[in-house]
């Protein structure tokens, strides 16, 4: 076996669903459609979205003489939790019910980028998992592991867009896969078309002031009247355009016990978060994607679900 098969071997044990290798350089298409997003204001109150652009673009900004990056995705798909929620229970996107994913990934990156240099040798690299400036699905596409959906999350034709990305940057040179050239979406347009807010404005642009995902964890100030309605009954996230694309018929039970959702989490309701105290909120979510966006904003969310229920009742 060559060093890239070994690695890419490793990857696989650890737990990944697919790895791919792209030739590390400047992304000038992504860095032009960046720039467009941002100068329309689209990323709303996401201000260090236009902190460290170069970065962003450029993995040599990340690690110097960087020149391959190696692309993982890691499933999270659990079929018997998956969309179930019990009548009353808040709505917390699938991908936040279980043990942070930031920590998880990182952990098992920081495994493989050992074995790299176990079997490469004396190497430099970064491991990133969704915590740092890199756009981390162009380089999944551009290491053949999919394509970016009109809703702008990676899909792959095994897996669908069930999963998380994680990528290590490293100033070796590995064999790099083809670029995922076709495009499976075809004329499908259900993730715009379902989308409850319309933050889908155009295939393959999401205005995040209309998404709910961005309601709810990102923004920091309080609700409009029209913001709050938008969520509906979404505490955290939201996952309806992934839940009405085809591709997700074909998702795969994850293997790493880590992603898979809490009890706990999937039966919470927003009048116990209302009530939840400093410690009582750390105690559930400090392991969790949740505790960043805080007690406060989380009761802020809790609160406007309340209000929501209440109207469609």
């Amino acid at each position: 076996m060559t060093a890239t098969e070994k690695i890419k071997a490793q990857a696989l044990s650890l737990g990944f669903s697919a790895v791919g290798i792209a030739k590390a350089e400047r992304l000038n298409k992504e860095a032009d459609l960046l720039e467009r997003w941002l100068s329309n204001g689209m990323h709303g109150e996401m201000r260090y979205m236009e902190d460290h652009f170069e970065k962003r673009v450029n993995p040599a900004a990340l690690v110097p003489n960087a020149k391959s990056i190696l692309s993982v995705i890691a499933n999270y798909f659990t079929p018997e939790k998956f969309g179930q929620v019990e009548k009353g229970k808040a709505r917390i996107s699938a991908y936040a019910q279980s043990e942070d994913y930031h920590v998880v990934l990182k952990r098992k990156l920081n495994e493989l980028f050992e074995f790299v240099l176990q079997t490469v040798g004396e190497v430099n690299g970064r491991a990133f998992v969704d915590s740092a400036p890199m756009l981390d699905k162009a380089w999944a596409e551009r290491a053949g592991l999919g394509w970016i959906g009109k809703h702008t999350n990676l899909i792959t034709r095994k897996h669908g867009s069930y999963f998380f990305i994680g990528s290590l940057v490293l100033d070796c040179e590995l064999d790099c896969d083809t670029p995922y050239a076709h495009n499976y979406c075809g004329r499908c347009t259900a993730c715009i078309d379902l989308c409850p807010t319309h933050a889908i404005v155009a295939p393959y642009q999401v205005d995040a002031r209309k998404c709910i995902s961005y309601l709810t964890i990102e923004l920091k100030r309080e609700f409009s009247e029209e913001e709050q309605a938008m969520l509906g009954e979404w505490l955290f996230g939201c996952d309806v355009c992934q839940e009405v694309c085809p591709w997700n018929r074909f998702a795969q039970p994850t293997t790493i016990k880590e992603l898979a959702p809490t009890q706990e989490l999937n039966s919470i309701t927003e009048s116990e978060i209302l009530e939840m105290t400093k410690s009582a909120f750390a105690k559930v979510f400090s392991e969790t994607p949740l505790f960043r966006t805080g007690l406060r904003r989380l009761k802020r969310n809790a609160l406007a679900v309340g209000k929501n229920r209440v109207k469609k009742n």
